[in-house]
C-alpha cells in the first residue's frame, strides 16, 4: 500500500508549524532542509497559519540608547543564540530610538545629511521612511503605531503608519514660556500631517517609549508623577496626575495601578495587586537602583524593570520573573516584537553561519526526517 501524500504533507505542516516563533533560527533550519519545506515555510498560507497560531509576535529583543560622545542605539537580543538581527545591523551611531511598535522602530536621527530628524525603520525589511515634521513645531516626542484600521498586528510590514509628534511651537519654545502643546499626526498612507487642538502645558516631557491601551497613546511627564493622554479617536489631549506613588514602586514592591471610572463617573485610579520583587529577584541585599523602564503591549501584560543586578521582565498575571539583561541601570528601553520568517528578511539576512553550524542543527533536522519516515510508515500498513 502506498503511503497517502497528503496525509504526510499535513504532518509536516503540523509539525512546522509548531517551531516556536521567539527561534527564527529553526525556521530557517527547516526552509534549508529541502525544496518542499523552503516552499512551504515561505508560502503565504503557511505564514499566516503560523501567526494566528503562536499568536502576539514573539520579543526578538530590545533596543536602549547610550551617549559615548555621540547618541548610539544599541540592540539585546532576547536570545543571542536565536536572533536574527546583528549588533552592528540594528545599533546606529546618531541614532536614538524612541520606541518600538507593530513591527516598526521609531528613530531620532542626528544624522548630518538626513532629510528628517524622525524616521520610521523596519529592521525585517530595511526599509526607512522619513517623517515630515512641521517646520513651526518643535517635537519633544513620537510614537509610532499600525495605520491600519481592525489589524490584528500579526503581520504589519509594509503597510501605513502614524507617527504622533508631540510637540510646541517653535516662538514659545525661543520666548521659554512654554505654555501650549499639541500633537501632530502624521499618516504613511496619505502623506498629510493634521494637527490637533493646543492645551495649556507646563511639565516635563521624559523621552520614553510610550504605552497604547485601547485607543489612546501616553507619554509620561515629570519623572512619571504626571501622564500625556492622547485620544487617537478624540484627537485630544489630557494630563493626568499619576498617584503618590507615581513609578509604582516602592520598598521593593510593584504596585499595579488602573484608571477607572469611579462611582460617579468621574475616572480616578484605583490600586490594584502588589507584587513583591524582594521575594523574586536573585539576591538577598537591599535594591538601590529600582525602576519600571519600559512595558510589553498586545495582551501579554509585561513589565521590565531595572535592578541592581541587572534588567527583569515581570509577569504580573503569573507573578513570575525572568532575567533579560546583565547589570547596568538603563533609562527606558524599547522592546521589540515580530515574527521573523524566512522570505521575509530583505537587509537583514539571518546569520546563516550561527543557524547552520549550531552543534544540534544536523541532530535536529535527522530527527525531524526520522520521525516523518517512521510516521509515513505506519500510515502505510
Amino acid at each position: 500500500m502506498a503511503r497517502p501524500p497528503d496525509l504526510i504533507d499535513d504532518a509536516v505542516t503540523e509539525i512546522l508549524l509548531r517551531l516556536p516563533p521567539d527561534d527564527p533560527a529553526c525556521l530557517v533550519r527547516a526552509s534549508l532542509v529541502c525544496k518542499a519545506w523552503r516552499e512551504l515555510l515561505t508560502g503565504p498560507a503557511f505564514l499566516r497559519r503560523y501567526r494566528a497560531f503562536h499568536g502576539a509576535p514573539p520579543l526578538l529583543g530590545y533596543s536602549h540608547n547610550v551617549y559615548d560622545e555621540v547618541p548610539y542605539a544599541r540592540f539585546v537580543a532576547a536570545d543571542a543564540r536565536a536572533s536574527p538581527f546583528s549588533a552592528p545591523a540594528f545599533g546606529r551611531l546618531n541614532w536614538w530610538v524612541l520606541e518600538c511598535r507593530h513591527g516598526r522602530v521609531l528613530v531620532q536621527s542626528f544624522e548630518r545629511h538626513a532629510s528628517s530628524n524622525l524616521l520610521v525603520w523596519d529592521p525585517i525589511t530595511g526599509v526607512q521612511h522619513q517623517v515630515p515634521v512641521h517646520m513651526t513645531y518643535f517635537c519633544h516626542t513620537a510614537a509610532v503605531l499600525c495605520g491600519v484600521a481592525g489589524c490584528d498586528h500579526l503581520n504589519c510590514h509594509g503597510g501605513p503608519f502614524l507617527v504622533v509628534s508631540i510637540c510646541i511651537p517653535y516662538e514659545e519654545e525661543e520666548e521659554q514660556a512654554v505654555d501650549f502643546i499639541s500633537a501632530c499626526v502624521y499618516s504613511s498612507e496619505t502623506g498629510a500631517c493634521t494637527s490637533s487642538p493646543s492645551i495649556q502645558f507646563d511639565a516635563y516631557i521624559e523621552e520614553r517609549p510610550s504605552l497604547l491601551a485601547r485607543d489612546a497613546l501616553y507619554f509620561t511627564l515629570q519623572q512619571g508623577r504626571r501622564i500625556l493622554k492622547y485620544d487617537l479617536v478624540g484627537q485630544g489631549l489630557q494630563v493626568i496626575d499619576a498617584p503618590d506613588m507615581f513609578d509604582g514602586l516602592a520598598y521593593g514592591n510593584l504596585h499595579l495601578w488602573s484608571w477607572q471610572a469611579g462611582p460617579y463617573g468621574v475616572a480616578e485610579w484605583v490600586q490594584g495587586r502588589v507584587i513583591k520583587l524582594s521575594t523574586l529577584l536573585p539576591t538577598t541585599g537591599p535594591l538601590i537602583s529600582l525602576g519600571v523602564i519600559g512595558f510589553l503591549e498586545g495582551g501579554t501584560y509585561t513589565i521590565f524593570v531595572s535592578t541592581d543586578v541587572g534588567i527583569f521582565a515581570v509577569m504580573p498575571k503569573s507573578e513570575q520573573m525572568k532575567k533579560v539583561c546583565e547589570g547596568g541601570f538603563h533609562h527606558a528601553i524599547a522592546p521589540y516584537m515580530s515574527f521573523y520568517t524566512p522570505g521575509t528578511g530583505g537587509v537583514l539576512i539571518f546569520n546563516l553561519y550561527n543557524a547552520l553550524c549550531a552543534p544540534y542543527t544536523f541532530l535536529w533536522c535527522c530527527f525531524l526526517l526520522c520521525s516523518l519516515k517512521s510516521f509515513s510508515q505506519t500510515i502505510s500498513k
